[in-house]
């Protein structure tokens, strides 16, 4: 069913990573908007039906598609497929990435790099690409989430911080070159924000804690809800304007 809602363009959201804690907040906030939501997971099958089931109650239509975005061929198929399920796609969101560990620059592995190339930096690469042709047509809007490290490099960061980096130029090489077409490309840079894995990393780490609530000037993590309304606000007719950026969100710790 195609999106109804005059806050936005024809057809529905398809968040890439929408199983996840970051993408998972990004699908519900669409799906309290109206919009019909379609999300892909890697492997964990039952976290995209948890998420699905949620999109459901909130009263919008939720479609679930298994998806590895190192596929180029795989990713265009599933594109097509949710665009005839959702009546088109409006909105499209990169919300994916590998796992990240802490790692010193001089000691990342090979491996982990070859990780984050071929399943960020070219996993954003091949969604943006096969989303470009519906996103012309519906004149929609195109986000990455990507990393507050743009503004403040984290020790131990640097594969996040590299990588990302990459994507942040991806969206404004999109948004120079597809303006013409009606279509808007942003990014979110996401700071420290509450999840299983944070959560976890920081009650091991006492001290990081402590740091946290120091170098954060709000003094909090931040809720992936806020990062879902967000990402939802760039994608509406309210941000019709609004196109090449990096948008931070961290509560003014890269400050």
């Amino acid at each position: 069913m195609a999106n109804q809602c005059p806050d936005f363009v024809p057809g529905g959201a398809f968040v890439l990573g929408g199983s996840g804690g970051l993408g998972s907040a990004v699908c519900l906030a669409f799906a309290r908007a109206g919009v019909p939501v379609a999300l892909s997971y890697r492997s964990d099958r039952q976290a995209a039906e948890d998420v699905a089931r949620q999109i459901r109650a909130a009263g919008s239509t939720a479609h679930i598609y298994q998806l590895d975005a190192r596929d180029p061929d795989a990713v265009q198929a599933t594109l097509d497929l949710a665009a005839a399920e959702c009546g088109g796609l409006g909105s499209v969101i990169y919300a994916a990435g590998p796992p990240f560990k802490p790692q010193f620059f001089g000691k990342t592995p090979p491996e982990t790099w070859r990780d984050w190339l071929e399943g960020d930096v070219l996993a954003a690469i091949q969604l943006a690409q096969a989303s470009i042709p519906h996103l012309r047509s519906s004149k929609g809007s195109f986000v990455a989430l990507s990393t507050y490290q743009a503004n403040l490099i984290e020790v131990r960061g640097g594969v996040s911080a590299i990588s990302k980096a990459a994507v942040d130029r991806m969206i404004a090489v999109i948004a120079k070159e597809e303006g013409r077409y009606g279509v808007r490309a942003n990014s979110l840079r996401c700071g420290w924000i509450e999840s299983e894995t944070n959560d976890k990393l920081l009650a091991d780490m006492p001290e990081l804690a402590e740091a946290k609530s120091k170098s954060i000037p709000l003094g909090r993590l931040g809720k992936p809800a806020e990062i879902g309304d967000t990402v939802v606000f760039l994608c509406s007719r309210q941000a019709g304007f609004i196109t090449g950026q990096a948008i931070t969100a961290d509560g003014g710790e890269s400050l």
